[in-house]
């Protein structure tokens, strides 16, 4: 393509060079010269064209060596700057021309060169608020060699840097105003005044003017820190003032007004005031010493207290043979007042399983009252769902006490394992308590049935003797139809079924006895011979012999008095309820 234009172009310069000499001896003729003026002629034209085209290349030849050596420069810049700037080399294109070279590689050097302006700008920046952070922290500024052009990844450490100590610095401002506020609250509530320079530094002076070094932080965190050790210190000191003061003004037996007037304006923890409950105790021991009887018995029903709350049993009680002495002395005091120091302490070293222990028995006590509840036959007498809200409060006990007692044993297990000895409940291991205490109950049912059934077996005896006691008037009763027939009667188990069977056969022999079964609820009084203890009987007269049942069936039950009747009709265990007409149906179960 380039041979192709350059040859058009020397066809074009010779095709105007031979047009031009043309009208140069056209001219020449025209004019007269002759042949061999018109040679000179011809020569000084070649010379002409000769001498301009060789300034032409020399001049192109000069701006060649002007652009080569453009190029050398540019392309020593951009390394020394690409070195400086930690960058790859750049590397130019060898297919282009010098003039597109020499452009590229300028523009590159500007590009480079703006771009180190800019780096050391942002160093500069950066460098000058790093050094405004590490006054203000007293701290080390970061080191980058002066003199020469940060790299890339230098300046990003660097502003990481920046960034952190700034963050640093606000979170050591706000640690310093909120310890300040801190620390300013505290001594005006312990009554301090600064006593050294660093704490008059850190209250009187401006927070922005506070040198937040590591130095000053550590000791800020030592003053609050010590400020409220010395809080703590006081606030247990007045607790255990006050305790005090409660327990000898309860043991003295002070009024409530008394004490009000002493309580007014006595808050806080400050110097003045430890020493005003101080002076109340001495007041308080002096009448302590003139009042030891009385002082003594308070100790012994607080000692009692601490006895309950620790389960000791009556063995460990009686181990304590001064609560026995009626000689009341101050030696006595001293003893009693040990001991119930010691119980506190005690307690406070094991209050977490004793807490765990009320707890189980609180419950286990919920649930015996719940069952004395499900076992009373009047709960049905009741309006507004409160029988199913006990069913449900019941249920939720039976369902959480193994959870409680599973957690107060593993509990226990693992105090025992770390301390290495057993934890004595009314001084025997825990596992033995709850066994007793099931025991106990299980007893206490086995008992409370073996009455009712006694109970039940005397009622039934005495209802045979002189007939049942109806539980409706007698209208109602014969205005309703009977819900179930003698065909239809439960056989009762025990003893008690079988002597009742017999008064039945002897007693219910004649057809009138019989209808009155069947077309009744209620057990008509059989016929049958009066007992020895009736008065004698008189044919025709029915009052005599009606009131002499009546009296001997008062004597029997005053004789025979146990537990109330209406517990007779509430026997879970068996599943078997009998109401007041001698008639049995099945209990439903609870809940139902």
């Amino acid at each position: 393509m380039a041979t192709n234009g350059r040859m058009s172009v020397v066809e074009d310069l010779v095709k105007y060079l031979d047009t031009s000499m043309n009208k140069l001896n056209r001219i020449w003729t025209e004019i007269g010269i002759v042949d061999y003026q018109r040679k000179e002629r011809a020569q000084t034209a070649m010379l002409h064209l000769q001498n301009l085209l060789e300034d032409m290349v020399q001049e192109e030849e000069a701006l060649k060596h002007q652009i080569t050596k453009r190029i050398e420069k540019y392309t020593q810049e951009v390394k020394s700057l690409c070195s400086e700037l930690e960058i790859p080399q750049f590397e130019p294109c060898g297919k282009l021309s010098m003039l597109q070279c020499e452009k590229d590689l300028r523009a590159k050097v500007d590009s480079l060169s703006g771009e180190k302006q800019e780096r050391l700008k942002t160093l500069k920046m950066l460098k000058d608020q790093d050094q405004l952070l590490c006054d203000a922290m007293c701290l080390t500024p970061y080191y980058i060699p002066t003199g020469s052009t940060p790299s890339n990844d230098q300046l990003k450490a660097l502003e990481q840097h920046v960034n952190s100590l700034k963050t640093e610095k606000e979170k050591r401002f706000a640690e310093f105003v909120s310890k300040k506020k801190q620390i300013v609250e505290l001594f005006h509530e312990i009554d301090r005044n600064p006593q050294s320079d660093f704490e008059c530094d850190v209250i009187c002076e401006e927070d922005t003017t506070f040198l937040l070094s590591t130095e000053n932080m550590k000791s800020l965190k030592v003053l609050l820190t010590e400020l409220e050790e010395q809080k703590e210190d006081m606030q247990k000191e007045v607790c255990a003032l006050w305790d005090r003061i409660t327990c000898l003004w309860d043991r003295l037996e002070i009024s409530e007004a008394e004490r009000s007037h002493f309580r007014k304006d006595k808050s806080g923890i400050k110097p003045a005031l430890l020493e005003t409950l101080k002076a109340e105790i001495s007041r308080c021991e002096k009448l302590k010493f003139d009042n030891i009887q009385r002082f003594v018995e308070g100790m012994r029903k607080e000692i009692v207290e601490w006895w309950d709350k620790c389960f000791y049993s009556r063995e460990q009680r009686e181990q304590f043979t001064s609560y026995y002495n009626e000689n009341y002395t101050e030696a006595l005091l001293d003893e009693h007042d040990r001991e119930v120091q010691k119980l506190k302490k005690y307690y406070d070293g094991h209050q977490h399983l004793f807490e765990s222990l009320e707890k189980w028995d609180s419950y286990f006590r919920q649930m015996i009252e719940m069952e004395r509840k499900a076992n009373d036959p009047n709960r049905f007498n009741n309006r507004g769902g409160k029988l199913l809200q006990e069913e449900k409060a019941r249920k939720k006990v039976l369902k959480d006490l193994p959870k409680i007692e599973e957690d107060l044993k593993e509990t226990v297990l693992k105090w025992e394992a770390e301390h290495g000895c057993p934890f004595l409940v009314e001084g025997v291991a825990l596992d033995d308590f709850i066994q007793r205490q099931w025991t106990a109950y299980e007893e206490q049912k086995v008992k409370e049935k073996e009455q009712r059934h006694k109970a039940k077996a005397r009622l039934m005896e005495e209802e045979m003797i002189y007939g049942s006691k109806p539980s409706t008037p007698a209208k109602k009763r014969f205005l309703t139809t009977p819900t179930k027939t003698p065909s239809k009667l439960r056989k009762l188990d025990d003893g008690s079924c079988s002597r009742i069977s017999v008064q039945l056969n002897d007693t219910t022999k004649t057809p009138m006895s019989c209808s009155k079964i069947q077309h009744s609820s209620v057990f008509a009084s059989p016929s049958m011979r009066a007992p020895m203890s009736a008065s004698k009987y008189t044919p025709g007269c029915k009052t005599t012999r009606r009131r002499s049942l009546r009296g001997n069936r008062k004597v029997l039950t005053e004789r025979n008095m146990g537990p109330p009747p209406s517990a007779l009709f509430s026997h879970t265990t068996s599943g078997i309820q009998m109401n007041s007409t001698l008639t049995y149906r099945r209990k439903p179960p609870l809940g139902i």
